[in-house]
């Protein structure tokens, strides 16, 4: 595929994603992160964005960004790029400087064009002088000679999503009085002025199509960017979404928001230029790239988290295989893990850090309680030994908890994931649906491993007084609610997950919830979004917990008082949940070879479930 001067050998590109996996502060790259990228170039991806590279410290987002300050640094990079060189695969350096949406934790200082506060970090930035403004440029020129020797195939220049470029050409963002002001353009045409002096490779621009908020980068705005790039040369634009301060779930790209206005902004796009147009945003959805590219509106597709989640979705396209596992676009490992300071993670990939590794050993026999994540994910692992697998599922489907995290508001991408992982099971293991197993089960059937993955139950506490009732699986299994006032014990994840469900419908809403907060568990985009739209419109107790329902009246106790509540026509109880590990405490006295894994063992994420089954399954 050309790109007008960048060939590459398919159309797929793989999106700049953070992963954490360089050296914390120093931002070297490690022997983890390159094996990571490898398996990406194995997976068939014709080039990869690297992630971004922080062109100077101001403008670092994580602790373990990757860094290009030195030559040091620059040697790292040259061996990952000869090592993804091996597979066919290009490598562009996408530089950035994040401006004001660095991160205040780990820069001395925040900067930007002008005073606007980032409400994702709370900070106000300072104001930069003209003499940092042209520092800036030179670091970006220095990093790009960097890159260009260390044999990258090409450059990407952050022109988007909020950061420093953006914040420059953002009529919103800057308020400046001097030529930068004046000309909101001028920063970035010295920018690429500098770059094209010094560099022979293609450069890419990376843009918001939209950053779906009011006085946000608009079309006119799109058109001069265009321009700019044609003037200077520009090899492709680079279509994301958002912004990272102010449209946070639009960066991300949360599951729950809507994909047509994405294509109809793409569709205004490309009447507005003739450069090549490659695209990021859940394209995995319904295979929606291909029908993009089918009516050239789109010259390539960016996946970001597809590729995480399954590194060989290129080749099974090309392939046209249909055994891939689509994205949900949860954000739980992704995007949750970077953020506390962990390294990258997903809920359906537990390999990114560790590769199974399968030994020739004697056959075997194996048993599985329980279809869920955990169940199925061992069973997947096993069966890749060569193993004969067996899961037995009490229930006429498999997934466990999984389906009803697709049955909450906003959620059902979910349901590819989980659809997909099932596909491959039926395929692959021997399933036993409607089957109850008890320990006289294995008396009559003989197996050398058993492995219980039978999940966990919903807690219910003790309340005096407290009749009826259902807990919140009963009410994503599709129990109906009778009233219109209903009261939610537990604002936990589930807990929230119904307020929204019953705020749809119109009902009245009162969550107690014991800790001094609602949405423990919840992920950070989902938990902005719940605060955003729906926090307000129920009535919230923190600190508090039922202690008794007295003829329907119920009384709660709060941090400093007894109070009535008064009746409610419902009440469901998402208080959490216990694990349900009766089976395996009577398995383990009488056989040897018997494991638990998942909620059965510990109650977690489903990543926690999936990474459990990994590890047991390497033990077998």
């Amino acid at each position: 595929m050309r790109y007008k001067d960048f060939e590459t050998k398919n159309y797929f590109f793989m999106a700049p994603i953070k992963t954490a996996l360089a050296t914390k502060e120093t931002g070297f790259i490690t022997e983890q992160l390159i094996s990571y990228y490898e398996r990406r170039a194995r997976g068939g991806v014709g080039t990869i964005i690297f992630e971004p590279i922080a062109v100077m410290p101001s403008g670092k987002e994580h602790p373990r960004q990757v860094m290009l300050n030195t030559d040091e640094h620059m040697k790292s990079l040259k061996n990952l790029i000869n090592i993804v060189h091996k597979y066919g695969t290009k490598l562009v350096v996408h530089l950035n400087h994040a401006g004001r949406a660095a991160n205040p934790k780990i820069v001395s200082e925040v900067i930007a064009p002008s005073q606007v506060k980032c409400p994702a970090t709370g900070q106000i930035p300072r104001e930069l002088t003209k003499n940092e403004i042209q520092n800036i440029i030179n670091e970006f020129r220095k990093n790009a000679l960097r890159a260009q020797k260390a044999g990258a195939d090409a450059l990407e220049i952050q022109f988007g999503h909020g950061y420093l470029v953006h914040q420059f050409i953002s009529k919103r963002l800057n308020k400046r009085n001097d030529e930068y002001g004046k000309d909101r353009f001028l920063f970035a045409k010295e920018l690429l002025m500098n770059l094209k002096e010094v560099i022979e490779i293609p450069i890419f621009l990376r843009i918001s199509g939209s950053e779906f908020i009011s006085d946000g980068i608009d079309n006119k705005d799109l058109e001069e960017i265009f321009s700019i790039a044609e003037e200077y040369g520009i090899s492709a634009i680079h279509v994301g979404w958002g912004n990272a301060c102010d449209s946070v779930p639009w960066y991300y790209n949360h599951m729950s928001l809507s994909i047509e206005c994405m294509n109809n902004k793409l569709r205004e796009i490309r009447k507005m230029t003739k450069l090549p147009i490659i695209v990021v945003g859940r394209m995995q959805k319904d295979l929606r790239f291909k029908k993009l590219l089918k009516e050239r509106i789109i010259d390539g597709v960016v996946f970001g988290r597809q590729l995480i989640i399954d590194p060989d979705f290129p080749n099974k396209v090309l392939n046209n295989s249909e055994d891939y596992i689509r994205c949900g676009s949860c954000l739980q490992g992704c995007l949750g893990n970077v953020k506390t300071g962990k390294s990258l993670g997903c809920i359906a990939n537990p390999e990114i850090h560790e590769n199974f590794v399968v030994e020739k050993s004697s056959k075997k026999k194996v048993a599985i309680v329980g279809g869920g994540p955990a169940g199925l994910f061992a069973g997947l692992y096993l069966r890749k030994k060569g193993y004969d697998v067996t899961v037995f599922e009490k229930n006429n489907y498999l997934g466990g908890q999984w389906v009803l995290a697709y049955k909450s508001p906003g959620k059902l991408s979910m349901k590819d994931t989980l659809d997909d992982l099932i596909k491959k099971a039926i395929k692959e293991l021997e399933i036993k649906l409607n089957t109850e197993v008890t320990k006289d089960t294995f008396k009559k059937e003989k197996f050398d491993v058993i492995i219980v993955a039978t999940g966990a139950k919903p807690f219910i506490p003790q309340i005096k007084g407290l009749k009826n009732y259902i807990t919140g699986f009963d009410f994503f299994n599709g129990k109906e609610d009778k009233g219109t006032k209903v009261l939610i014990i537990g604002g936990g994840l589930i807990g929230l997950e119904v307020a929204e469900a019953l705020l749809k419908e119109g009902k009245d809403v009162t969550v107690v919830e014991a800790l001094d907060e609602i949405g423990r568990g919840m992920e950070i985009v989902a938990r902005k979004l719940f605060n955003k739209n729906y926090a307000s419109k129920i009535k919230i107790y923190t600190k508090s917990f039922v202690k008794k329902v007295k003829d329907e009246e119920v009384i709660v106790q709060t941090n400093e008082s007894e109070i009535s509540l008064g009746k409610f026509d419902d009440i469901v109880i998402t208080a959490g949940t216990k694990p349900e590990n009766e089976l395996y405490e009577e398995l383990k006295e009488e056989i040897s070879k018997v494991y638990i894994i998942g909620d059965a063992m510990r109650v977690g994420q489903i990543m926690d479930a999936v990474q459990g089954a990994l590890e047991v399954a390497s033990k077998i």
